[in-house]
């Protein structure tokens, strides 16, 4: 089962309830919908926690690897078939999102300006 990147379909979504749909090595955990922005594409990776039952495990990374998202987990106990609710560092994910449009923005006017083609 791939994980539904809900980031697509609303860049504002701060939490999320998934499944563990499978852990590699302990601490990579596959999840049945996804809020983590993978690294990709010259972007960052989104970071925030995953809660399973009051217990708190940092998501470090956020990666696509044979067409699934994994994240990277700060130490081992999540299980497959677990619930979790996923919580997003917001202030992280805000900033990006700002630097990106301003990025984009800027490549726009400069390629307008001069004609130098910035991506």
């Amino acid at each position: 089962m791939d994980s539904e990147p809900l980031y697509l379909k609303d860049s504002y979504v701060k939490e999320c309830q998934a499944k563990v749909v499978s852990v590699k090595d302990g601490k990579f955990a596959v999840l049945d919908a996804n809020l983590f922005y993978p690294r990709g594409g010259g972007q960052p990776q989104d970071t925030g926690k995953l809660v399973r039952g009051g217990e708190e495990f940092s998501v470090l990374f956020a990666g696509k690897f044979e067409g699934k998202i994994s994240h990277e987990v700060d130490r081992e106990g999540l299980k497959e078939g677990d619930s979790v609710h996923c919580i997003l560092n917001w202030e992280r994910r805000y900033r990006l999102m700002r630097s990106h449009t301003a990025a984009h923005t800027l490549a726009t006017i400069l390629n307008k300006k001069t004609g130098a083609l910035i991506t």
